[in-house]
């Protein structure tokens, strides 16, 4: 199950997804997975933006939470992926 967070992130949105987008989560969890280790406890956001998809995944410490608390200010990840899936920049958001 993919999750979408919010940019200040509330609760998790759950929707359906195109294949596009699940292949491009699949590529944004890859990468969150290559350069951080919690890619199993990740949410992602995802948005089409021209030509290119915007990423944010957010590192969840505390599922049971609710709000902000469930994640760590630390744990947010900036990714732009193109349509073939290739990650062009990945960047701790500030």
């Amino acid at each position: 199950v993919l999750l979408g967070a919010a940019c200040s992130p509330k609760e998790p949105e759950t929707r359906a997804y195109t294949d596009k987008e699940k292949e491009i989560l699949r590529a944004a969890r890859k990468a969150v997975a290559q350069f951080d280790d919690w890619a199993d406890r990740a949410e992602f956001k995802i948005a089409r933006r021209k030509e290119q998809w915007h990423v944010t995944a957010w590192r969840v410490e505390h599922p049971e939470a609710k709000g902000n608390r469930r994640y760590v200010p630390w744990g947010r990840r900036e990714m732009v992926i193109d349509d073939t899936g290739k990650v062009l920049s990945y960047a701790n958001d500030k």
